[in-house]
């Protein structure tokens, strides 16, 4: 009877860069692993095998056979997320230099989906994990705390976070924008509100109320949107806005995306900004600038978050002591989308 042969699959292994290096399996697996821990030489001439062949290495296989990982997994809501970019542009940054490499994965604000994506990134072995803007129910809870793994938490100020938390509180942000704009004589005041996770959530409203009421204004006028806060979304809103709030003169919008929109429906409709309505928001991304008028904005540290995420995690993963909370402070940035003659 023949013996079963292993079916080829056509791709390139470990093996193959070996033989065609005339080095160990175990140098090569070294170099992609800790390539500071190889020669230049032998590094360049690895690496240039791995690109005649074409091997991709199998990372979810290597982190189980090895104790130490070099993956981080990131979880979002999803990728278009304010400030989703520039924070993983700076997490990036810092941790490539160090042999990390990073993965995400989002859920398109599907809650019932999250626990599942939080045990299918966990099961890739990896050295740890971070949350952006990411709310966790209790399944997905025990998960991390069963991994053992430094858990970082980032976007909101959180009370009790997992492990580690960095953000901005976005209820002293909302009410910084009121107080400044409340003080230029906006009264009639509204807030567009889409779909953000539910502590970024509750922090804005939070500090919508106290503020608004704090200045004898009303808080009524609030939409709350399950749509993703984009463009698209605040160029449909804004009409229905108008229609059941004539009297607006302020409109605050939970993301620079959502009061573009805003102000582009603005536009179309021959409304002139600020001077029949203005326009604010969270966030001072690029598309801020952008704008015409650009957009008064509350700053909100996404790239700092980042980059203290990425310095917080190298630290975890040596086994150093991190502060578990930091909370980074937002600053605002008045341009012409409020401006009073």
């Amino acid at each position: 009877m023949k013996a079963k042969q292993r079916r080829n699959s056509g791709k390139s292994t470990l093996a193959d860069v070996a033989r065609l290096t005339g080095v160990s399996t175990m140098t090569v697996s070294r170099v992609l692993r800790e390539p500071e821990k190889v020669s230049p030489q032998v590094r360049e001439k690895i690496e240039a095998a791995i690109s005649e062949l074409g091997y991709v290495p199998n990372l979810a296989a290597s982190n189980l056979a090895s104790s130490t990982s070099r993956l981080i997994t990131t979880l979002v809501p999803s990728i278009t997320t304010p400030g989703c970019a520039q924070f993983s542009e700076a997490l990036h940054k810092i941790l490539k230099p160090k042999g990390y490499n990073v993965i995400m994965a989002e859920d398109h604000y599907a809650a019932a989906d999250q626990s599942k994506l939080v045990e299918m990134m966990l099961s890739y072995n990896p050295a740890a994990m971070v949350m952006y803007d990411f709310d966790c129910n209790e399944e997905s809870n025990n998960l991390l705390l069963k991994s053992t793994i430094p858990v970082m938490q980032v976007g909101g100020t959180i009370g009790a976070p997992i492990g580690m938390n960095i953000g901005a509180n976005y209820g002293l942000a909302i009410k910084q924008l009121i107080n400044a704009l409340a003080l230029k004589g906006y009264h009639n005041i509204a807030l567009l509100c889409a779909a953000h996770e539910h502590h970024i959530v509750q922090q804005i409203l939070s500090g919508w109320h106290s503020s608004m009421l704090s200045l004898n204004h009303s808080p009524h006028r609030v939409v709350s949107s399950s749509l993703p806060p984009t463009v698209e979304t605040g160029k449909s809103l804004l009409p229905d806005i108008l229609l059941t709030w004539p009297e607006l003169d302020l409109l605050i919008c939970t993301s620079d995306q959502l009061a573009s929109g805003a102000l582009l429906a603005c536009h179309r409709k021959g409304i002139s900004v600020p001077a029949q309505l203005a326009i604010a928001a969270l966030g001072d991304s690029d598309i801020a600038q952008l704008c015409s008028p650009a957009l008064t904005t509350i700053d909100i540290p996404y790239q700092q978050m980042g980059a203290l995420t990425g310095k917080h995690l190298l630290a975890a993963l040596e086994g150093d002591e991190v502060e578990e909370s930091v909370t980074l402070p937002t600053q605002l940035i008045m341009r012409g989308s409020t401006a009073i003659n």
